[in-house]
Order: C-alpha cells, then structure tokens, then sequence
C-alpha cells in the first residue's frame, strides 16, 4: 500500500510525521539553505549529499556557486546531470538544446508568454500544459544576472500542498486526482495548431509512489471541472497558496545561485531591469525526477 492511498491511513500519517520532523530539522541554526558549487559546475561530494538529502525531504534544494562561472549554460546542464536528470523537456522557446533562456523579450514569439516578461507570475509547476507523456517532473534554475530590482521566487512543496489539502478533506485530493478535472485549450498561433488540448490532473502517482503535481493559478486558459467539491478544493488550495505557511521560502536568486527541484509550486515576483542589470536565468525542465 501506499501514503498516497486515501485508505491507507496508517501509511499516511506515518508518511506526514516524517514530512513534518523534516522541516523542524530547516529552523536549525546548522541548516545549509545554499549549497557549494564549483564555478564549472562541479558539485563538491558534501555538497552533493546535502542537495539529495534536501530534494528528498522538501523537494527542492538551493545552490550558489563558489566564483564566477565563465559559461552558465554549460554550468545548468553539468549540474542537472550530476542529480541524475537527463530526459530534458524541449518547449517552444527552447533552444537547440532544449535549455531555456529568459529574459525580456520585445520581439517574436517569446514576448506572448508571461516568462519572457517582467511581470508578476503566479503559483504553478512548469510544464502544466504538456501532453501527459511529456510531463515535466524536474526542474534547474539559474541567475546568471538578477534584474536591478524585484524577480523574488516563492517556492512550496507541492506535497505540503498535497497534506494541507487531505487533512482538510479528502475528498478534495478525490476531486483534484480525476484524469481531466484542469484542461488547457489548444494552442494556436497564426492558423497553425502548436500544442493540441490538454486535459490531466493535479494529483498525479508517479511510479515509485512519488507525487507529482500539474497546476497554474492563472485565470485564463484553464478549464476547470465545475462542480462544487473541485470549486471548494480549488479554494481551499488557493487559501494555503496565500498563506505564511512554515513551508513556504522566498527567495531572490543572486548571479552563480539557482535552485533544483521536483517540480515544486512557484511563483516570481515583477522585476524592474537596467543596463547594467538586465536579468538573466536559465530554465531546464526535466521528464524524469531526481532520485535521492
């Protein structure tokens, strides 16, 4: 049986004690919330362990640097790979290599996403609109430059989300685990079908037992089933989102940091740039998760 089985009651609390002995342990004075890189994006052993360690318990982990790298790009896919991620998620603004760029894009397709802005992004995992097949499960982000001012990140394991939500109700993880209770509309640009209709679910088991979670709170271009117990899950996420939860972080990421992670909920604050600080990240999304 699993702690993801809503019979399996024994499994679950066993499960939700350990999650919540995990966090006491990130309010020690000891607790290394940035972990060393070396500047070509060798992780040291130590710091190797702890990153693993982190993404086990929270799902996530952040990393800074040790000196200036001379390639950042090269850096994200070095590191990924030493957490055992490989099958990289190509979207449509992607490059050749399936990493990410974004900054502010004026021009082109880039500029009719939200990424590609400076405006403000609100709770989501990547990749919600992914055909279930290519669903993305892992996540690196990299600052190679921070703007002058705002693009803050919130992150939240998605499986505090999950607890929140199944200890108010469970009959709202039952609501939120049906196979197409959030669908988002075809993608088309110009006359030509770039992405078909999607529809899956938010709750998700991954082989192995592990959670895996599909959302966006944006308003638009979400098609959510609308009966009474998926409106009132719908709220009652929406509420912990808001919240000042012991398990929410926020954090700016400096130039060299970055953070790796199962696909956690996150947001990004708006952010203003400058000629001497136009903000730079790079984003690659991942099929398979981190195995700790």
């Amino acid at each position: 049986m699993s702690y993801l089985d809503l019979d399996d009651h024994k499994a679950y609390q066993k499960w939700v004690g350990y999650k919540q002995s995990r966090y006491e342990l990130r309010s020690d004075s000891g607790f290394s919330l940035l972990n060393a890189v070396e500047p070509d994006g060798t992780i040291p052993e130590q710091s190797l362990t702890n990153l693993k360690t982190q993404v086990s318990d929270y799902n996530f982990s952040l990393y800074k640097m040790l000196g200036p790298a001379e390639d950042h790009l090269a850096v994200v896919k070095k590191v990924g790979s030493q957490m055992g991620l490989q099958q990289l998620d190509k979207n449509l603004c992607a490059r050749e290599d399936r990493i990410t760029r974004l900054s502010v894009v004026e021009n082109g397709r880039p500029n009719h996403y939200i990424p590609y802005s400076n405006k403000a992004i609100g709770w989501h995992t990547d990749g919600y609109y992914n055909p279930m097949q290519q669903r993305v499960q892992a996540m690196v982000l990299h600052c190679e430059q921070p703007a002058a001012a705002g693009g803050e990140n919130q992150l939240l394991d998605h499986e505090m989300a999950y607890i929140h939500l199944r200890n108010e109700n469970p009959d709202f993880i039952r609501a939120l685990s049906q196979p197409a209770v959030m669908c988002i509309p075809e993608n088309i640009e110009n006359g030509e079908l770039l992405r078909a209709q999607t529809c899956s679910a938010v709750f998700m088991e991954e082989q192995g037992h592990a959670l895996n979670m599909r959302y966006s709170r944006r308003k638009h271009n979400i098609i959510w089933s609308d009966d009474v117990l998926t409106q009132e899950a719908l709220d009652c996420l929406d509420g912990f989102l808001e919240s000042d939860s012991p398990y929410h972080v926020r954090y700016r990421l400096n130039q060299g940091e970055g953070v790796m992670c199962n696909n956690v909920l996150h947001t990004r604050t708006a952010f203003t740039d400058s000629a001497e600080h136009k903000r730079v990240y790079y984003r690659a999304r991942y099929y398979n998760r981190i195995e700790c």
